[in-house]
């Protein structure tokens, strides 16, 4: 095990999902047979971290029944999470934190080399390829490397994006009381922002590394069609990436073929 805390960001509404979001989280939402934060706690598990902060929101009972008797799984509530956005759940769960920090949003599914690239040394930021997933987040970095920017609009900088934003970035140590003040910022501006903005502060402040994948599968689901894409099309592969990666144990793949 090492000293690197995962923090799943689970407060949303998950309006977008229709019907089936005011019956479950959205990382509640079962894939292949099991939920995603699920899948992801296996992930991270198999990569050696021991620790795990879900910040919870809508539904939160429901992340109660289903974590609440898992040692290595803290579980802590958003109380501002309806009127307020992703960015003041990063603030709840990066209170009292030190060590480095890995940030994952809760609807995702992703292949092991997603975690795997985020948790080499140092501050990272994972992009992917063009995945034509239809609410794709780009990625703009500069000449170094180094996170510039973060946008729904792809042409929002003269210059080419990056990636497609993947939502898994690894903190070091250092770069997390930076990130505290650079959310606290952004906050006093925009109560209810995403966390997003919180990275392109942060990286105006300390160098984040973006790397791009560009073969990754991986999957954001907000609503309907994105799921039953996420389903057909790319979970196949995360489910083969999954029994072909050495760190992942069988208990972690059983099941999504």
């Amino acid at each position: 095990m090492n000293d690197t805390t995962a923090i799943i960001l689970a407060a949303g509404l998950g309006v977008r999902m229709g019907p089936r979001g005011k019956l479950y989280p959205k990382g509640l939402i079962e894939m292949g047979g099991e939920t995603m934060a699920a899948q992801s706690l296996a992930t991270l598990r198999a990569f050696g971290i021991g620790r795990v902060r879900i910040v919870t929101g809508h539904l939160a009972e429901q992340y109660r029944e289903a974590f609440g008797a898992e040692r290595d799984v803290e579980l802590i509530h958003n109380p501002l999470y309806d009127s307020t956005g992703s960015l003041q759940t990063l603030a709840t769960a990066l209170d009292g934190l030190d060590g480095d920090v890995v940030i994952l949003e809760s609807d995702l599914v992703y292949a092991p080399e997603a975690l795997e690239a985020a948790l080499a040394p140092g501050n990272r930021l994972v992009t992917s390829g063009p995945t034509g997933a239809g609410d794709e987040v780009y990625v703009w970095a500069g000449d170094e490397g180094h996170l510039q920017e973060i946008s729904k609009i792809a042409d929002a900088r003269p210059e080419p994006h990056l990636g497609e934003l993947v939502g898994i970035t690894k903190l070091e140590a250092a770069a997390v009381p930076e990130m505290r003040r650079a959310v606290e910022d952004v906050l006093a501006d925009v109560p209810a922002e995403h966390y997003e903005p919180g990275l392109v502060e942060l990286g105006r402040r300390v160098p984040v590394p973006c790397i791009r994948l560009d073969d990754l599968p991986w999957a954001e689901v907000d609503d309907e069609a994105m799921l039953a894409r996420a389903e057909r099309v790319v979970f196949p592969r995360i489910a083969a990436a999954r029994a072909a990666h050495p760190r992942m144990p069988a208990a972690a793949t059983a099941g999504q073929g």
